[in-house]
């Protein structure tokens, strides 16, 4: 079983991105592969179907890699900071550049992250979003605040907050448990 993280911020050292890791050490204790494909590290050009932009090799080859993570994975996790309420724009890009096929029937995880007023509208957006793609939102999600965050001497922040690191790790079972048993995988 194999899963994909796309971490939906503009900051490079984001605490949506020490989320992340978080549940990539949670998954690799059940001996389960997880790329974290962060957005920031790895950009991508804006969509455009009309094919008149130029974008640069290596922002094409992020997208070939995001689509490819995205399909062969069993689930997939969605990660955004909360921008004005709702989910980046950075993250709706990468949305855009995927379709149905790397949704259909697959479980999906909804993270984020507050830096203000805790919400998680942000992800209640992207519930919209991973059902009209015709994923499963599983039920569980983590939306955290930028004080459940410690941070290290060299700028790295990880998750701290023991309630939220229960909370992942329930996630986690829950992802597992739905990947498992994928009861609708006769229906792609």
């Amino acid at each position: 079983m194999k899963g994909v993280i796309i971490v939906g911020s503009a900051r490079v050292e984001s605490h949506t991105k020490a989320l992340a890791r978080f549940l990539k050490g949670q998954f690799n204790e059940k001996e389960v592969e997880v790329e974290i494909f962060d957005l920031a590290d790895r950009p991508i050009h804006t969509l455009d179907v009309s094919g008149t932009s130029n974008p640069p090799s290596d922002y094409q080859e992020n997208v070939k890699d995001l689509q490819t993570l995205a399909r062969e994975a069993d689930f997939i996790i969605l990660g955004t900071p909360n921008y004005h309420g709702s989910y980046s724009g950075v993250l709706k890009n990468a949305l855009d550049h995927l379709t149905m096929d790397e949704f259909k029937m697959k479980p999906v995880g909804l993270v984020g992250n507050s830096g203000g007023i805790v919400s998680a509208e942000p992800l209640s957006h992207l519930r919209l979003i991973v059902r009209t793609l015709l994923g499963i939102a599983v039920p569980t999600q983590i939306a955290t605040h930028d004080s459940d965050y410690g941070k290290l001497d060299d700028g790295t922040f990880f998750l701290q907050d023991e309630e939220f690191q229960l909370r992942s790790r329930l996630f986690v079972e829950q992802i597992v448990s739905f990947a498992e048993s994928r009861p609708y995988e006769h229906l792609k």
